[in-house]
């Protein structure tokens, strides 16, 4: 009797423990990966966690935004951050930036019925903070996990030409949002570090009445993702 009374008493310390201390199961949670027999899900297949990601690429002009300037934009940067759901899904935000720039031969300009010969240059810059969902069509843990994801938000755009030393333009912020798709690469399972790829499509309907008449851009990026919980 006394065995089984004092059996009970380990139970019911080893539980107030665990209530008194979360992080025990956390602990738990980890030791697992190096028991390769034990059965467990990872806590990224069961828990919430949290992802950042920054990526650089490149980006190509569409509609009117190819008709003003026809270069492809080096400057194409974004980094985001996530809540990543067990369930296929996450919600996140993401800060962009993307710069196109063209510039003109030579040419004569009339300014105020006066004559110039300037070399025109062409820019713009889009600096975006969206708030974005993705479906993942792989588990939280698979190594390789596809995604599409869609994005809305603002824009502060800074639309400028200039014809030598003289400047016209723009800066005004805008609705604008993406559609992409792209696939997330684990360097190792259960790991933290992984890359990212994707391929997006933005838009948004600034207008410069001299000159766009909306701004559309394809892009694609790559770059490396840190995940924990």
């Amino acid at each position: 009797m006394k065995k089984w009374l004092f059996l009970g008493l380990i139970g019911l310390t080893s539980g107030a423990f665990a209530q008194k201390n979360p992080d025990y199961y956390q602990k738990q949670d980890y030791e697992y990966r190096s028991v390769p027999t034990r059965n467990m899900k990872s806590p990224f297949e069961r828990y919430t966690h949290y992802q950042i990601t920054a990526r650089y690429g490149v980006a190509l002009p569409m509609g009117s935004l190819k008709d003003y300037t026809n270069t492809s934009s080096k400057y194409n940067y974004n980094i985001s951050g996530e809540f990543v759901y067990p369930k296929n899904y996450s919600i996140g935000l993401q800060f962009s930036y993307m710069y196109f720039k063209e510039r003109s031969p030579r040419q004569i300009y009339t300014f105020d019925n006066q004559d110039i010969s300037a070399i025109q240059t062409r820019s713009l810059g889009a600096t975006s903070l969206h708030v974005f969902g993705k479906y993942y069509f792989t588990d939280a843990n698979a190594q390789v996990r596809p995604y599409v994801m869609a994005a809305v938000g603002g824009s502060a755009m800074r639309n400028l030409t200039y014809y030598g030393y003289l400047q016209d333009g723009q800066n005004k912020a805008a609705f604008s949002g993406q559609l992409g798709a792209g696939a997330r690469f684990l360097f190792a399972r259960n790991g933290n570090f992984g890359a990212d790829v994707q391929a997006t499509y933005f838009y948004s309907p600034y207008k410069n009445s001299g000159y766009l008449s909306n701004v559309a851009a394809v892009s694609a990026s790559a770059g490396l993702f840190y995940r924990w919980w």
